[in-house]
């Protein structure tokens, strides 16, 4: 009985719709933003209820607690540690401010402008350690107006916030940290298919004939730099995620593989912003560059096509030998028929510089698939 043989274009297909499904899924039921709002939420109300247990003094302002908690919170363990000591910092310098101009006499229009002033300068110069901004500035301002002379206000205000930033470090570092590792996941592989995508569109542009001042040359440029851009930016979220993060023990990545991935990626979208660039300006032709001839337009096509379909393929389980070894067939067709377009006048045309750059996508991908060498 005759076996079916299926291409490995459906396999492909099916991957990447299992794949979408999945992360639609997954963002469906867990949302970063709900799941932030609700660790925020847990973690101002029990500042809060601790704050009003403590004794002495500090009892009197609890409101600074959940203040406290909630200047901490942030959606990954690193950035909520980052916070809650820059909070801190940031206040303490703030309060000795105040105390400085408390000595100049009663809050009047002087000391606060030297408050704000030296405040929002400080910001400035201590970003890493202060968190910038006018968060000492404003730590001044309330302990010269509210607090003036009352120590006890001062020692509250520190002594509550501290409280609240270490609620806040617990219920982030605890409770459900978020690694971010799917979301980093899914714009490579957002990447990856944009790219692909891209380059059987050439195709379809050499088909259809694309005027030059076609606005799809642009949208393609666009929505590709933007991809690479929004890979590089997920995966260094999810690297930081994993920093002080419990869960990483077990969800365990190499996220310097990953790093390796995107530098593919970046230098597939490179090639792919050449290619686009160049098939532009050689289709019609300008005046410093030749038209395509007729006779490379076929095997250009096809090359387009059979890269593309290679990006498609990767990270999918499945044999890549047989798709990696047609690219390469369709790229000495494509090569053979840029050397016989050119001409004593026209020594370097447009298609084997695209051939070449289709020929660096595959070479850059090559080692990531599993791909037989040939005996």
């Amino acid at each position: 009985m005759p076996t079916l043989k299926i291409h490995p274009g459906f396999g492909v297909l099916a991957a990447r719709f299992d794949g979408d499904l999945r992360d639609r899924l997954r963002a469906a039921v867990i949302n970063p933003q709900l799941l932030l709002a609700a660790k925020a939420a847990l973690a101002a109300a029990l500042a809060w209820t601790i704050a009003l247990a403590i004794p002495g003094t500090p009892s009197e302002y609890p409101y600074y607690a959940p203040l406290g908690a909630l200047l901490a919170i942030y959606p990954t363990v690193a950035g909520t540690i980052k916070l809650g000591l820059q909070t801190v910092v940031g206040l303490t310098i703030g309060i000795l401010l105040a105390y400085i101009a408390v000595w100049a006499g009663d809050p009047d229009w002087v000391t606060i402008a030297f408050v704000v002033g030296v405040g929002v300068l400080l910001g400035g110069v201590l970003k890493r350690t202060a968190g910038g901004g006018s968060g000492i500035a404003s730590a001044g301002l309330f302990v010269l107006v509210i607090g003036n002379e009352n120590l006890g206000y001062s020692l509250g205000y520190l002594v509550q916030t501290v409280v609240g930033v270490g609620v806040g470090l617990a219920v982030s570092a605890l409770i459900l940290p978020p690694l971010h590792l799917n979301d980093a996941v899914g714009r490579m592989s957002g990447l990856r298919r944009t790219a692909a995508r891209q380059l059987q569109e050439m195709g379809e542009a050499l088909e259809e004939d694309w005027a030059e001042d076609d606005p799809r040359w642009t949208e393609r440029r666009d929505a590709l730099t933007a991809s690479v851009r929004n890979a590089r930016s997920a995966l260094q979220y999810a690297a930081e995620s994993r920093k002080g993060n419990v869960r990483r023990r077990f969800h365990p990545r190499d996220i310097r593989r990953d790093y390796r991935h995107v530098e593919v990626l970046e230098i597939v979208a490179s090639h792919t912003l050449n290619i686009t660039n160049m098939l532009q300006d050689g289709l019609h032709g300008t005046a410093t560059e030749h038209p395509l001839p007729e006779a490379v337009r076929p095997p250009l096509q096809e090359a387009f096509t059979a890269v593309g379909n290679v990006l498609d393929l990767w990270t999918v389980e499945e044999d890549s030998t047989e798709m990696v070894r047609d690219a390469e067939r369709a790229l000495k067709v494509l090569e053979t028929a840029a050397y016989e377009s050119t001409s004593v006048t026209v020594p370097f045309g447009s298609a084997a510089a695209i051939g070449m750059n289709l020929h660096r996508i595959v070479q850059a991908v090559k080692p990531e698939l599993d791909v037989e060498e040939e005996s």
